[in-house]
């Protein structure tokens, strides 16, 4: 496991204290949690492109016709 320093000033540290605290967790959780979500959604955007690089926009076109006539 590796160690990442971050610095900041008092009023974000005393923030980031109170937001712990108030979701009853830890100011490292909250950053565990920070950085699970930004990395989840990185995946996710690359996954995105790749299916729509190889995707077929007629095909894509009709599901969401198909869609929205049901939700109609």
């Amino acid at each position: 496991m590796k160690t990442i320093p971050y610095r900041c000033d008092e009023s974000r540290h005393k923030a980031l204290l109170g937001a712990a605290k108030a979701s009853g967790t830890s100011v490292q959780r909250l950053f565990d949690n920070f950085v699970t979500h930004v990395l989840a959604e990185r995946q996710l955007e690359a996954r995105f492109a790749a299916r729509q690089n190889r995707g077929n926009p007629e095909r894509g076109r009709r599901l969401l016709a198909e869609i929205r006539q049901r939700l109609s």
